[in-house]
């Protein structure tokens, strides 16, 4: 056996075991790397070298500073209690509608996404505020459930998601551009769900019954707590379309915009404020874990020229765009019934990156249709986490309910995958306008 092959196969027997013991995702990526690297070389030294200098690389790197201050702005946006007013905004506005409240829901998911990057805040939240309502007018319990979770998901779609951030870090792309990437693809992805919910009940109207209605006093009166709010989405996204700012540089802004409206509304007590930060500094040492772990590895796949190989051995299959863009859907399809979003991605860009560039297809395309796929695993069993956050939160209801009720939605995102294949302007034409 030749040192690429029996360096690989030892990688792979370290970290798949690891993987599915549940050994944080980061580690086991790094340990395969080091070890995987010092057996190809033969130097041991350099091996061991490798996780000091991507973890310095990390530490002092600008860009990379982007993802603890986008998770300090949405644990402290929620602190505020922003999901209430939200809610309460798109409830009074288009409650009438058929399945009006499950459409208030998505709408209050989506806005959530736009502040927080976390799929699992966003589906706990709404979890306790929205259900609540959806169960008081007898929806369907499956569809509340599914618009929930797949209202969840949005998170990691729409900016500022964290997962786009990563795919950016892992694929070596502009974070800029991938974050402005998602704007179109979410809010397309949005109101699929919207329109499927509104088709859905109006065929069916047991499914979803309308909401009392509210009159026009009672729906202008619930715009001011949620201008603030709308007004720092904009400010972060519309900054970085024109040049105004970094992607660092408006998450700074973000964060420090969010601090204000909660301190000006008397919403962020002392108490919340480090519930808040220290939620952030938990989760931002998990997601620079994987950061430093994918690098690792993706040093030790370059290294052993595994990826110019496959590269190859899919080029000489012959596959036509869409039979290969297929290939694609359906392995990571698979992967989301095993693995969660950004173990998928840590494990897979460094492969699969380098064929799609082969193909023609351009980086920041593929990391948005990547991560609309991602969008579905996180709901889909037995992994799908969405589908635990929201039994936790819910624990009356079975984990068949949620994933039977987030099935209808998995279509909306297939559409909407392959409506990125068919017009790949959905996702680029924002970030190709981006003043530089």
């Amino acid at each position: 056996m030749d040192a690429m092959s029996y360096s690989l196969l030892l990688a792979a027997l370290i970290l798949l075991p690891l993987m599915f013991a549940g050994v944080n995702v980061g580690v086991a990526l790094g340990l395969a790397g080091v070890v995987g690297s010092a057996v190809f070389t033969g130097n041991w030294r350099a091996g061991l070298g490798l996780p000091l200098i991507q973890s310095l690389d990390v530490a002092s790197s600008y860009t990379l500073m982007v993802i603890p201050l986008f998770i300090a702005m949405g644990t402290i946006a929620g602190a505020t209690g922003i999901t209430t007013d939200l809610f309460a905004a798109f409830y009074r506005w288009i409650g009438r509608v058929p399945g009006g409240i499950a459409v208030a829901t998505v709408g209050t998911c989506a806005g959530m996404a736009s502040i927080t990057g976390s799929s699992l805040a966003v589906s706990a939240a709404m979890a306790k505020i929205a259900l609540p309502e959806l169960r008081r007018y007898r929806y369907d319990d499956r569809l509340s459930l599914g618009a929930i979770s797949m209202g969840g998901t949005l998170a990691i779609m729409i900016p500022p998601s964290i997962t786009l951030v990563l795919y950016a870090i892992f694929a070596d792309q502009s974070v800029g551009q991938m974050l402005i990437a998602g704007v179109l693809p979410g809010v397309l992805t949005a109101l699929l769900y919207v329109a499927l919910i509104v088709v859905r009940c109006g065929l069916r109207p047991n499914l979803g019954p309308k909401a009392r209605a509210f009159t026009w006093a009672e729906r202008w009166h619930s715009l001011p707590g949620v201008l603030p709010f709308f007004a720092i989405v904009a400010a972060i996204i519309l900054g970085m379309l024109f040049g105004i700012w970094t992607p660092t540089e408006s998450a700074g802004a973000g964060l420090l915009l969010v601090l204000a409206m909660g301190a000006l509304r008397r919403r962020l007590t002392l108490r919340g404020l480090i519930d808040a930060l220290t939620d952030a500094v938990i989760v931002s040492a998990a997601v620079m874990m994987v950061v430093i772990g994918s690098l690792i590895f993706s040093n030790f796949i370059a290294l052993i020229g595994v990826s110019d190989i496959l590269t190859e051995v899919i080029a000489s299959l012959k596959l036509t765009p869409l039979a290969l863009f297929t290939l694609f859907f359906l392995v990571y399809l698979i992967l989301g019934m095993f693995l969660e979003a950004t173990s998928i991605l840590a494990l897979t860009v460094p492969l699969a990156l380098p064929i799609a560039v082969q193909t023609g297809w351009h980086p920041v395309w593929f990391g948005v249709v990547l991560v609309s796929l991602m969008e579905v695993a996180a709901v889909t069993p037995p992994v799908g986490l969405n589908l635990f956050v929201l039994k936790a939160t819910v624990p009356d209801t079975t984990l068949t309910a949620i994933y039977t009720g987030a099935a209808p939605f998995w279509c909306m995102n297939f559409a909407v995958i392959y409506l990125l294949f068919l017009w790949p302007e959905i996702a680029l034409y924002l970030p190709l306008a981006m003043v530089k």
